[in-house]
C-alpha cells in the first residue's frame, strides 16, 4: 500500500517563507531599477514610466504577449500557459482551458499534427517560450474556424518581427535534478525577399521524473466484491520536436508560404502491481503480480502546408488558396507478465498487444476577405478534407488462449463552406457567421470481424458575437458558439482489448456531437490593473461519452453517443503593479457542472475550480525573483462517474539577464519543502465506487539558460488565412 504524508508543519514553514520573502523583497523593491517591461524618459529628473500590457482583448480572441514577458526567457511553454487567463494546468501537468479538455493548439494559425495527442504536454515541455511571440487563446471561434471539435483553441505564435538582413537565432538548455535534459535551438535568416526559420528542440525525460506510486481499490455494487491494484510505474521519453518554414513575397500583393513539421517521440514505460480481488466475506478470489513494458512504442508526426495569398490595390481584400498534408504513424507494443498467481482468472500467463496505426490526410481550403465601406467586412470560404485511418492490433497470448488480430479501416470526407460578416464602428464591433458542414464516414473490416458500414452527416454551425466599448479602458463582449466533435479511429476502433481485469473496445457507430455556449466576457485595462471576467454556460446532449460498467467480473469500456452535459462556469484574471519592480497576478476559476448518461441511469454533479497565484518581484543586482502558488479544490466533475482530486503546489525562481540581456540564467526550485504529493480521483457512481490514489515526488531543483545571438529581426510571414482542421476526438492525429 501507498504511503501517503500529509505534512502541514511543511505547508507552515512555506507559507512562513513566502511572508518573510514578500517583506523584505518589497523594502528592496523601492530600490530597484525599473523592469524590463518598462520604457523610461527622464524629463528635468521627472521619469515617466509606461508599463507593457501583456494581456489584450479583441473581439475574436484574448492575447498574451509571451515575447515581452521577461520570465519566458527561461521558461517552457507549458509553464508560461500556467500565467495565462483561462488556461489551467494541474498538478499532473493536465491543460484545460475554461475548465475543459476540448481544446486544440494551433502553430502560427493553423492546427499543428503534432501539437497534440496524450503527448501534448511533453512537447510543451520541449518548447522553450522564448521562441514564442504570442498566445492567443480563442474561446469562441467563428464562422471561418472548422465547427469540428474544438470548444477553444491555443494558438502558438512563433517569434517574429521587422525586416531586416541578417541573421539572428537563440540557443537555450535546461537540466533539472531528476537528470532530465532540454535542448533547443532557432535560427531566423533573410535574404532578399525569402525569409526562412528553423526551430528544434529536444528533451529527454528521466525515468525518475515520471514515477509514481498508485493504489486503486474498487467496490462493485451488485456482488459486493471489492479489488486492489496497487504498485509503481515510471517512464523515461525522448522527443524530437522541429519545423521550417518559408515565406517569398513575389512582389507587394502576392505571397508564398511553406513549411514543414515533425515530431518524433519514443516512449519506455515499466509498471510493477500487485492485483486482489475479494468476495463480500473478504475472501480471496484471485491474487497476482504483473509487470508492465513497453518494449516498442514510437510516435510520428510529420505534417506540411503550402499557402498562396494575393492581395489587392483595395485595402483589406485577401484571396488565400491553401494545401496541407499531415501524416500519423503509431507502433505500440505493450507487454504483460504475469507471476505469484493465485486462482488466476485466465488461461495464459503473458501477452504482447501489437498495435500499427495510420493517419493521412489531405485537405484543400480557399478562403477570401472583402471590406465593404468603412465599418463593414465579409469572410467566406470553401474547404475539402479526405482522410484515411487503418489500424490492426494483434493480441499474442503465452497459453491457451488463441490469439487475436483485428483490422480496421475508416475513411472520412467532408465539405465545408462559411459566411462571417463582421461590423466595427464606433465603441461597437460585432461578427456573425455561419458555417455548413458536409461528412461521408466510411468503415470496413479487412479481416471481416463485421460488416462495412457508411453514414453522412449534415451540421448547420451557427455563430455571434457582440462587443462595446465601455470606455478606453473597459470592454464588454457577449458570444455564443456552437462546435461538434468527429470521433477519430481510437473510438470507432471495434477491436477487443482483454485483460485478466479489464475489457476496452471502440464503437464503429457512433456519430457526431454537438456542443453550444454563452459567454459574456468583461475586462478592464488601467495604468496598474488589469481585470478579466468571463461567466459562461455550455451545454451538450449528443456527448461522446466514455461508458463504464461491469461484466464477468472484468471492468468494461466502450463508448456510445448519449453524453449529457450543462456547465455554469466563471473565469477570472487580475493582473495588478502596486509600484515599480512588483507585480501580482492572480488566474481564478470556478465551474458547476452536471453530467449524465440516461442509459444506465447515471448523475454526477460537483462544484469546484482552481486557484493561481504569481508574484514577480525585482531585486537587486539585477535579479528577478518569481514566486507560484496554485492547486484546485470543490468537487471538479468531468464524467459521470468521477470526482477530480485537490492538490496543491509552489515554486520559486530566480533569474537574471548577462551581456545586455543576451544571456539568461535561471534557477528554479519545485516543491522544495514538499517530500511527495498525492492526489485522489474519486468513483462515485456506476457499477463500481472507490478511488484511485497516486502519489507522485514533485521536488526537484533545475538550472537553464538561453543566449540569443544576431542582430536580425526577420520573420517568416503567414497567409492571412490558412488551413486549420480541429475535429477528431479519440485519434491518434489529436
Amino acid at each position: 500500500m501507498i504511503k501517503h504524508i500529509t505534512n502541514v508543519t511543511m505547508q507552515k514553514k512555506t507559507l512562513l517563507s513566502i511572508v518573510v520573502c514578500f517583506t523584505m523583497t518589497t523594502l528592496y523593491a523601492q530600490k530597484t531599477e525599473p523592469a524590463d517591461t518598462l520604457k523610461g524618459q527622464t524629463l528635468d529628473e521627472v521619469v515617466v514610466a509606461q508599463r507593457r500590457k501583456l494581456i489584450k482583448n479583441d473581439i475574436d480572441k484574448l492575447t498574451y504577449d509571451v515575447q515581452h514577458d521577461k520570465t519566458a526567457q527561461t521558461k517552457t511553454t507549458l509553464e508560461i500557459l500556467k500565467k495565462i487567463p483561462l488556461v489551467t494546468v494541474d498538478g499532473q501537468e493536465n491543460i484545460r482551458v475554461q475548465g475543459s479538455t476540448s481544446f486544440k493548439v494551433y502553430r502560427n494559425g493553423h492546427p499543428d499534427p503534432s501539437l497534440s495527442g496524450q503527448n501534448l504536454k511533453d512537447i510543451l515541455k520541449a518548447i522553450p517560450a522564448s521562441t514564442i511571440k504570442r498566445i492567443e487563446v480563442i474561446t469562441d471561434p467563428g464562422a471561418k474556424y472548422d465547427a469540428e471539435g474544438a470548444t477553444a483553441i491555443l494558438n502558438i505564435v512563433m517569434m517574429s518581427s521587422s525586416k531586416l538582413q541578417g541573421v539572428s537565432g537563440n540557443v537555450n538548455s535546461e537540466v533539472d535534478t531528476y537528470g532530465s535534459v532540454r535542448l533547443g535551438t532557432y535560427l531566423t535568416t533573410k535574404v532578399g525577399k525569402l525569409t526562412t526559420t528553423v526551430n528544434y528542440n529536444y528533451r529527454n525525460q528521466s525515468r525518475k521524473q515520471a514515477e509514481n506510486n498508485r493504489e486503486e481499490v474498487y467496490n462493485y455494487v451488485k456482488t459486493g466484491e471489492q479489488k486492489r491494484e496497487y504498485g509503481t510505474n515510471s517512464t523515461a521519453a525522448t522527443i524530437h520536436f522541429g519545423n521550417i518554414s518559408a515565406s517569398y513575397e513575389i512582389d507587394s500583393l502576392n505571397l508564398m508560404t511553406a513549411s514543414t513539421t515533425f515530431l518524433g517521440y519514443k516512449a519506455d514505460a515499466n509498471a510493477q502491481n500487485t492485483n486482489e480481488r475479494w468476495d463480500k466475506n473478504s475472501l480471496l478470489i484471485y491474487k497476482f503480480d504483473n509487470n508492465m513494458t513497453t518494449p516498442g512504442y514510437s510516435h510520428l508526426n510529420i505534417g506540411g502546408r503550402l499557402d498562396y495569398q494575393h492581395k489587392t490595390h483595395l485595402d483589406g481584400e485577401i484571396l488565400t488558396l491553401s494545401y496541407m498534408l499531415a501524416v500519423t504513424r503509431q507502433h505500440t507494443i505493450f507487454r504483460q507478465m504475469y507471476n505469484n498467481m493465485v486462482n488466476f482468472p485466465v488461461s495464459y500467463t503473458s501477452y504482447d498487444q501489437n498495435t500499427r496505426e495510420r493517419f493521412t490526410e489531405h485537405t484543400f481550403q480557399i478562403d477570401y476577405v472583402r471590406p465593404f465601406g468603412k465599418y463593414h467586412k465579409i469572410e467566406s470560404g470553401t474547404k475539402y478534407i479526405l482522410r484515411y485511418n487503418n489500424s490492426t492490433s494483434l493480441m499474442d497470448y503465452q497459453g491457451t488462449t488463441p490469439d487475436m488480430e483485428s483490422k480496421f479501416k475508416h475513411n472520412a470526407q467532408v465539405a465545408a463552406a462559411y459566411l462571417s460578416y463582421i461590423f466595427t464602428a464606433g465603441k461597437w464591433a460585432a461578427r456573425a457567421g455561419l458555417r455548413y458542414e458536409f461528412t461521408r464516414m466510411k468503415a470496413s473490416y479487412p479481416d471481416g470481424s463485421n460488416a462495412d458500414y457508411h453514414a453522412n452527416l449534415n451540421d448547420w454551425v451557427p455563430s455571434a458575437s457582440l462587443q462595446y466599448k465601455i470606455s478606453d479602458g473597459q470592454t464588454l463582449k457577449f458570444s455564443y458558439n456552437t462546435s461538434i466533435n468527429r470521433p477519430g479511429i481510437g473510438y470507432l476502433n471495434p477491436a477487443i482489448i482483454s485483460t485478466p481485469t479489464a475489457v476496452s473496445f471502440g464503437n464503429a457507430n457512433l456519430g457526431s456531437s454537438r456542443n453550444q455556449k454563452l459567454q459574456l466576457v468583461y475586462m478592464l485595462v488601467a495604468s496598474k490593473l488589469t481585470l478579466q471576467l468571463s461567466p459562461y454556460y455550455s451545454f451538450t446532449n449528443n456527448g461522446i461519452g466514455r461508458i463504464l460498467y461491469e461484466q464477468n467480473r472484468k471492468d468494461v469500456s466502450t463508448f456510445q453517443n448519449i453524453l449529457k452535459s450543462k456547465i455554469f462556469g466563471i473565469s477570472s484574471y487580475t493582473e495588478w503593479t502596486p509600484f515599480t519592480g512588483t507585480s501580482f497576478t492572480l488566474n481564478a476559476s470556478m465551474r458547476y457542472a452536471r453530467i449524465t448518461l440516461p442509459t444506465p441511469s447515471t448523475k454526477n454533479s460537483g462544484c469546484g475550480g482552481g486557484i493561481y497565484f504569481n508574484w514577480e518581484q525585482k531585486l537587486p543586482w539585477d535579479l528577478t525573483l518569481t514566486t507560484s502558488i496554485g492547486g484546485e479544490y470543490g468537487n471538479r466533475i468531468y464524467n459521470p462517474y468521477a470526482i477530480e482530486g485537490r492538490w496543491f503546489y509552489y515554486n520559486f525562481t530566480l533569474t537574471r539577464l548577462f551581456f545586455k540581456d543576451k544571456l539568461t540564467v535561471s534557477l528554479s526550485a519545485n516543491s522544495p519543502f514538499s517530500k511527495d504529493k498525492a492526489t485522489t480521483y474519486n468513483i462515485v457512481r456506476g457499477d463500481y465506487t472507490g478511488y484511485e490514489r497516486s502519489v507522485m515526488y514533485p521536488r526537484y531543483f533545475n538550472i537553464g539558460f538561453s543566449w540569443s545571438f544576431g542582430k536580425l529581426k526577420a520573420s517568416v510571414k503567414k497567409a492571412a488565412r490558412s488551413i486549420e482542421n480541429d475535429d477528431l476526438v479519440g485519434s491518434k492525429k489529436k
